[in-house]
């Protein structure tokens, strides 16, 4: 053993330097290094494979694990893993302290800031239920915080979901891990049968842990997209006048300077290259000189938090890298402007964070947040990808009636009806649809012509006021 393990140092060495001795943990070799290239702490964990089989599988399914989590900004990077001389190996960075042993040292989290950071994790449990992965140890000591983002780590324990019937209860333990690790961080205790919630906390979240931790296990949460959309209800109600700041009042703030005439065409000239990859589904060339060129122009002309700037970047990262995390992180800079706000929602769905992406598209939607050609695509799409169909469908019908008859924004509508969004619209969403119609129909928009005689529209034609519409269509086309 002691030379296999050199012979693992010298395969190493090339990218990691190993700053402390080896040790033991569960039956992993475990050592703290650095990148030469950055720098950066880094945690390596080995495995001899002809000594324990056992590890090695353990330490395979959570590479496993990581590998198909990659793009999750919630999950614990997978730095490096491979072989080298009969040694499994991964590398992820190093984090000094879990969150319980913060929590520990510092105290409670403020609620607000607990519930945001942990929805990102039920997102991602939500992601990964879906491909069939469950962590199998989730725990404020798996949970670890990076510049404000909780990341998920300590995967040996993962296993995929083999058949349906383990499902339900391999899911209900995640999702039950991250409730007590949110009971941690908001009260400062480990969660237990005999504890009880301080006073001091809202009491939205207040009846949400009761409901999550109570002993009656059917009020329980069995998904963690049912976790995740009770949180951002809690969420919701628990703004500070800071956070509800209102997209069109954040977008005023960011963009009080003007911009030059080079910067201001150099942003129109990029949002043009990327109207039309969006339209024809072929990224532009990054490479490009004139693209080059734009870039380095608004980088020096235009101030980083700009909400014109961080939704141009973050639309970028979308449509030209086809990079969702890229995307999300760049959005961070202005998250609650408007010209924001659709990416990021995009982004999010792309990222499979389902429930804060839903809850982001339909809040800018009603909210009338004003958006360009491109923020309505990408809100539309944000919607398409989580399932929101009804409400994918009444964004399409609306720009419809405005006149817009984009190929997108088209696509979204038809896909939607398509799969059902009609007959599932609420009284709310139909009246709208209907006076988006009524709308069309005054200005003698061509499409309505087809619409008003689709059988995909069937659900509303027992609605009087369709039927109704349906024979001033007729009068208006046959006239």
């Amino acid at each position: 053993m002691p030379e296999s393990l050199l012979s693992l140092d010298h395969a190493l060495e090339t990218t990691w330097q190993r700053i402390a001795d080896w040790s033991t943990a569960d039956g992993r070799m475990v050592c703290r290094a650095i990148d030469r290239a950055s720098a950066a702490p880094v945690r390596i964990e080995a495995v001899y494979c002809d000594a324990d089989g056992m590890a090695t599988a353990r330490l395979a399914r959570e590479i496993g694990a990581l590998e198909r989590l990659a793009h999750q900004p919630a999950v614990l990077p997978l730095l490096d893993a491979s072989r080298a001389e009969g040694w499994l190996y991964l590398v992820t960075p190093w984090r000094e302290l879990s969150m319980r042993s913060m929590v520990a040292r510092d105290g409670a989290i403020d609620a607000h800031e607990a519930v945001t950071q942990v929805l990102a994790v039920a997102d991602l449990l939500h992601f990964a239920h879906g491909v069939g992965l469950t962590h199998g140890a989730v725990s404020a000591d798996a949970l670890f915080s990076e510049s404000g983002q909780l990341q998920l780590g300590m995967f040996a324990s993962s296993s995929r979901i083999r058949t349906e019937s383990d499902r339900p209860r391999a899911v209900a333990r995640d999702v039950l891990g991250l409730v007590g690790a949110l009971y941690e961080f908001v009260t400062g205790e480990v969660w237990g049968a005999h504890r009880r919630l301080p006073d001091t906390l809202p009491d939205e979240l207040t009846a949400l842990l009761h409901r999550a931790l109570g002993p009656d296990r059917s009020l329980r949460f069995t998904t963690a997209i049912a976790f995740a959309q009770a949180l951002c209800a809690v969420r919701d109600t628990m703004r500070d006048d800071a956070f509800a700041v209102s997209g069109r009042d954040a977008l005023v703030t960011l963009d009080d300077e003007e911009l030059s005439d080079a910067a201001d065409r150099s942003l129109r000239v990029l949002h043009a290259l990327l109207d039309r990859a969006e339209v024809a589904d072929q990224p532009p060339e990054i490479d490009d000189p004139l693209v080059l060129q734009c870039w380095a122009r608004a980088d020096s002309q235009v101030r980083v938090d700009d909400a014109r700037l961080v939704a141009l970047r973050c639309r970028w990262r979308l449509l030209a890298e086809r990079d969702p995390v890229g995307a999300f992180r760049a959005s961070q800079q202005a998250p609650h402007a408007a010209a924001v706000l659709p990416y990021r929602a995009r982004a999010l769905a792309a990222l499979g964070r389902a429930a804060e992406a839903r809850t982001l598209a339909v809040r800018s939607w009603f909210d009338e947040v004003a958006l360009d050609l491109s923020g309505v695509r990408s809100l539309a799409i944000a919607l398409l990808l989580t399932r929101a169909f009804e409400m994918a469908a009444l964004v399409s019908v609306a720009e419809f009636a405005d006149g817009v008859v984009d190929p997108v924004i088209l696509a979204v509508g038809q896909t939607s009806v398509a799969r059902g969004a009609v007959p599932r619209l609420t009284a709310a969403a139909q009246t709208r649809t209907l006076a988006a119609i009524e709308a069309a129909l005054e200005r003698r928009v061509p499409w309505t012509a087809e619409l008003l005689v689709d059988p995909r529209w069937d659900g509303l034609r027992a609605d009087h006021r369709f039927a109704a519409l349906l024979a001033r269509s007729k009068a208006a086309w046959t006239t």
